[in-house]
C-alpha cells in the first residue's frame, strides 16, 4: 500500500456549543490540516495522487473555513453541526473523498489540529 499526505494551513473562529467549558466562548485557531491518500498501485505517472490536485482540491475545500467564525459556515451553522476538530476533520474527508475516491485511489483519513498537542482525526 503507498500512502501520500499533504499539509495545509488556515485560520478561522469558533464557539464549541453545548461544551460547558472555555471553548463555548468565541475563539480562534491557526487550525492545521493533515488529508492522506493511499493506493494499491501508482497511477501512469507513478503517484498516488497528484499532489498539486490533492492541494488545490483540499484548499478549496478549507476555503470556505480561513477567516471566518466556523459557526457561520455551512454545515456549522445554528442547528447543524457543532464545529469541532473532529467534525472538521470528518467533513473535509467526506468533500475530498467524493471528488478523489475510486477504484484505485482513496483518501484514508484526515487530521485537524487546533493546536501543535490538540488533534483530531476522522478515517471512513
Amino acid at each position: 500500500m503507498y500512502r501520500v499526505s499533504k499539509q495545509l494551513w488556515f485560520c478561522a473562529a469558533h464557539q464549541v456549543r453545548l461544551s460547558e467549558t472555555e471553548c463555548e466562548k468565541l475563539h480562534g485557531h491557526n487550525y492545521r490540516v493533515l488529508v492522506h491518500a493511499e493506493a494499491k498501485e501508482l497511477d501512469p505517472t507513478s503517484y498516488v495522487i497528484d499532489f498539486a490536485a490533492l492541494k488545490k482540491a483540499a484548499v478549496e475545500e478549507c476555503e470556505r473555513f480561513d477567516h471566518h467564525n466556523i459557526n457561520e459556515v455551512v454545515p456549522f451553522i445554528e442547528g447543524g453541526l457543532n464545529p469541532t476538530a473532529e467534525e472538521l476533520a470528518r467533513f473535509l474527508c467526506e468533500k475530498l473523498a467524493a471528488r478523489f475516491d475510486d477504484a484505485r485511489v482513496r483518501i484514508c483519513k484526515v487530521e485537524v489540529f487546533e493546536t501543535d498537542n490538540n488533534r483530531a482525526e476522522f478515517v471512513p
